[in-house]
């Protein structure tokens, strides 16, 4: 597939800071509508160009840092091959601001991540640790320099697509799997920022349960300190297997999910309904968030929908909108699109809308701040459907909750299938009451006429007796003799 960078000119990289904070929807904050932009840095705005497969950590000053990924950076290129870049930008939150950081061979003496795409990240404290098919690196976000760590038969080989989960708190960074030198990968690791080392965390027996070679899975870390897996691609194929592991047992613990075309269709239900029939279908590289009440929220991915019943189905990229109850153990679906392939709705710049829907994506970052779960760019589609890189940049609050009868927008707790039943008896009252006129008259509207019999009513009438007076007879008739006769 061949990628070429669009104008400039459609490039619309500075981010609205109007928007309403507890509409539980989607609003699109900045970013181009249009795919394939580069990276610009100028009075006007800065903002990373389209890219898919980048990294981030969180600062604790509500700075969000990103790192690589594959795509459209600083230096035009126009080649078949996109390229993995090495670039450094932060996004401001509170301020909806981005800002490039280049690279200062001076103080970083000339240490730095190789260009990177697929990598994993965590923060702790004023240090992040980037690690990859480059390796490990430690960036100071004080001192805006990086150290590379020394690999050892106690770390990790280096690779890239790795499932990884971040514990700001504790400073620890798990990964598992991944691909190396084009095979999948079924080891665990954990990196400790206190020791500065990694550890290898093996089953307690041969016995033990453990998720297959996969990558590009969806993760979450609960406040619980349970971690959550979903979905990925195994030996080539899609899952939508869903994991837990407990790390103060050391077990892993299969939740459900299944692989196969015929077994990786969706079940959505009924939106913003919650049931344990639900099930998003087999996916990989999907955006995902964990909210304040530990609910696991998931966006995207490539993989099959709604309808991917045959075993013909192909996959496809995603746009639903998924939640999931730990406490409940129930799926819900929230939005989006319960069919792949479709097409995304921007709406105004930055007002949240129950009808905006940011366009099907995978391998986007996902981020999350208080209440607010940021989705930035991706391989996916634009806003004229076409095929290309992403750095749109979309925000979605979830500082409400939406009850299992009422949905964004809505001013009726009134639920999805009592509407359609009280529409369909609108419509056939409708039809009745159309009918009834149209045969009482001469309906032409329907192209409708009787055909009737003519039928024939007698009115009686009154007639009256009038006596007529006879001439008289008695006398003799008087004649003029003159008369002619």
């Amino acid at each position: 597939m061949v990628f070429i960078a669009s104008p400039n000119f459609y490039a619309e990289c500075s981010s609205a800071v109007k928007h309403q904070e507890k509409a539980q929807a989607w609003a699109w904050i900045g970013g181009s509508k249009i795919g394939n932009q580069h990276s610009t840095v100028d009075g006007k705005g800065s903002c990373p160009g389209a890219r898919s497969g980048t990294t981030s950590w969180f600062h604790s000053d509500s700075t969000v840092w990103v790192f690589g990924g594959k795509g459209f950076g600083l230096k035009k290129s126009r080649s078949s091959q996109l390229p993995t870049l090495d670039e450094l930008w932060s996004f401001d939150v509170k301020g909806r601001r981005w800002k490039f950081h280049p690279f200062d061979n001076k103080t970083s003496k000339g240490q730095k991540p190789l260009p990177c795409s697929g990598c994993v990240s965590c923060s702790y404290q004023n240090k992040a640790l980037v690690f990859g098919s480059p390796g490990s690196y430690i960036f100071d976000m004080e001192t805006m320099t990086w150290t590379a760590l020394q690999d050892n038969k106690s770390s990790p080989v280096p690779r890239s697509d790795a499932t990884h989960w971040c514990d700001a708190e504790k400073g620890v960074l798990w990964i598992f799997g991944g691909k190396e030198s084009g095979k999948n990968l079924d080891d665990f690791w954990s990196f400790s920022f206190k020791h500065s080392q990694w550890k290898e965390m093996r089953p307690k027996s041969n016995e033990s349960m453990i998720p297959a070679k996969c990558v590009k899975a969806a993760t979450w870390m609960h406040p619980s300190g349970i971690l959550y897996m979903f979905g990925g691609s195994c030996l080539g194929q899609l899952t939508s297997y869903f994991w837990s592991y407990s790390p103060g047992i050391l077990e892993w613990k299969k939740l459900g999910g299944s692989k196969g075309v015929q077994k990786c269709a969706g079940k959505f239900g009924q939106r913003g309904v919650a049931s344990k029939d639900n099930h998003p279908g087999c996916r990989d590289g999907a955006a995902s968030w964990i909210d304040e009440h530990g609910n696991l929220w998931m966006f995207g991915g490539s993989g099959y929908d709604n309808f991917s019943v045959s075993a013909f189905a192909m996959p496809g990229l995603l746009s639903d909108f998924w939640m999931y109850n730990v406490s409940s153990h129930q799926w819900m679906w929230m939005g989006g699109l319960s069919r792949n392939e479709g097409r995304p709705f921007f709406g105004e710049k930055g007002v949240a809308d129950a009808h905006n829907i940011p366009g099907p994506r995978e391998n986007a970052l996902s981020f999350s701040y208080n209440n607010e779960m940021w989705l930035f760019g991706g391989a996916g589609h634009d806003v004229r459907q076409y095929d290309g890189m992403l750095n749109d940049l979309w925000l979605y609050t979830t500082v409400t909750t939406i009850t299992p009868t009422q949905l964004p927008g809505d001013t009726i707790s009134i639920s999805f299938g009592v509407r359609v039943l009280i529409a369909l008896l609108v419509m056939a009252l409708g039809l009745v009451v159309s009918l009834s006129m149209c045969y009482s008259k001469e309906c032409k509207v329907f192209r409708f006429k009787r055909h009737l019999r003519p039928v024939v009513k007698y009115t009686p009438v009154k007639v009256e007796t009038v006596q007529v007076l006879q001439p008289e007879t008695a006398g003799p008739l008087n004649i003029d003799p003159n008369r002619n006769l």
